[in-house]
Parts: structure tokens; sequence; C-alpha cells
């Protein structure tokens, strides 16, 4: 699990994955659906990370890296995008659980060794992609401006 914290090339896959984002916004549905589709995908890259990290595979590392960097991004959309009509709680709650995981991973860094704080860590970042799997799944739909600029 030391591999995950370590060795993953997050700030390489960063951009690519924000561009992709960027593109399925683009050509996607609607937001809550493209938020759904893309958190599915990090956190079955986080799963799959796990699975692929025991057999010692640079793998591991680089879909450890689109995992985390899909959900973060994710998070963040959900919140950009919950801040209108019926949504005040979910920007709420995901803006909860963000804080709340970075605080986690903090305080696992600090209080554990670093083979228990890389286990922690691992299995907090799950929490953004989960908070924006559900937004995608449960949010209400956010009304479309009526008339013409």
């Amino acid at each position: 699990m030391v591999v995950f914290i370590s060795q993953a090339p997050i700030f390489a896959v960063l951009l690519p994955v924000l561009v992709m984002v960027v593109l399925v916004e683009m050509i996607g549905m609607k937001v809550r659906r493209n938020i759904l589709v893309l958190s599915a995908l990090g956190l079955v890259c986080l799963g799959a990370s796990a699975l692929v990290g025991a057999s010692d595979s640079p793998v591991a590392g680089l879909l450890y890296a689109i995992g985390v960097s899909l959900s973060v991004i994710l998070a963040l959309y959900a919140l950009a995008t919950a801040r209108r009509g019926k949504q005040g709680w979910w920007f709420v709650g995901v803006l909860i659980a963000s804080v709340a995981t970075l605080v986690g991973a903090i305080a696992a860094r600090e209080a554990l060794s670093q083979e228990d704080a890389a286990i922690a860590v691992f299995a907090l970042t799950f929490v953004p992609g989960a908070c924006a799997l559900l937004y995608g799944l449960l949010a209400p739909d956010i009304p479309r401006p009526r008339g013409s600029i």
C-alpha cells in the first residue's frame, strides 16, 4: 500500500483526466449523469488499483492516480454545481465529506505508522468519489434557465 502514496503519478495524470472531464461535459448529457458516470469510473479505477497492487505492477500506481484525480475533480465539480436551487444540502454534505476526508488523511499520516497510514489514506480516497456518485444518483435536477440572453 505504500506504493499508492509514494509512487503514484498523480500530477502526470491530472491534466489528461481534467481534459477528459471537460470533453465529457461538452458532449455529455446532464451534469449529474456526467458526474455519475465519471465517478463510477473513478471508483472502479481505485478498486482495480487495489486488486492489481498485490502483484507489484506499475499499472497499480497509474490506476490509483486516475481514480484519485477523477474523485477529487468530480467532488469539486459536484460542489460547483450543487450551489443552486434545491441542492443546498448536497453542497453542504459534499463539502463536509471533502473536508473530513482531508482532515482524516492528515491525521492518519501523523498518528499512524507509514504502512497503516497508507492503508487509511487509500480507504479515505474512496470518500470523494462515493460522494460524487451519490450526488449523481440522488440529487434533484438543476432547472435550466428559461428565456434567451
